[in-house]
């Protein structure tokens, strides 16, 4: 494939991308743009370790662009705090060539990446704790539930499986915590 088609068969799948699925492929373009500052800083390569920076300072701007204050309240405003934390870690590395710093970055990237992947192929109804990254809390969900034989779960009613995990529709609309039902986007 040439050159010109891969880049509108991008901007395709981009553009007609769910929002959530966006947002994984904006962590996952950020840390590839650490990743290379980080080699590129290694090979002294200064010129190309800033143009990777700034795509990766660009990324992170978009992600503060797209928190929903109102809806998110404190959580929105933590993940502002932490993106900020990023960027100024970026430019410190960028401005003394300190490897460290953009691994702190590509690891909050990571942590990021991971959750917001297992939110986005793992919906459920809020206040359902993730089996991923919460194990121990939603073992107590499941040990709670497998009390009664029915579950509500913000207005669904759903019954047991017979393993004791709950049924829960998935095809009903999940609403994100943090930014809103527009996750890549306020507008």
């Amino acid at each position: 494939m040439n050159s010109k088609a891969f880049k509108a068969y991008q901007a395709t799948n981009v553009t007609t991308a769910k929002p959530e699925k966006v947002l994984l492929m904006l962590y996952e373009g950020c840390i590839k743009f650490v990743r290379l500052a980080k080699t590129k800083m290694v090979e002294k390569k200064i010129a190309e370790k800033g143009k990777n920076i700034s795509k990766a300072l660009a990324i992170i701007s978009e992600l503060i662009n797209t928190l929903d204050h109102e809806v998110g309240g404190q959580l929105s405003a933590d993940l502002e705090s932490l993106y900020i934390f990023m960027m100024d870690k970026l430019i410190e590395a960028n401005m003394y060539n300190k490897v460290e710093d953009l691994e702190v970055v590509e690891k909050l990237l990571m942590t990021l990446f991971e959750a917001w992947t297992d939110v986005v192929n793992n919906p459920r109804p809020d206040g359902v704790p993730s089996p991923k990254l919460q194990p121990e809390l939603y073992a107590m969900y499941l040990s709670s539930n497998s009390q009664s034989t029915k579950m509500d779960v913000t207005k669904n009613t759903q019954p047991l499986k017979a393993n004791g995990a709950a049924a829960v529709n998935l095809s009903a609309e999940v609403k994100q915590p943090v930014l809103g039902g527009n996750v890549v986007s306020k507008k």
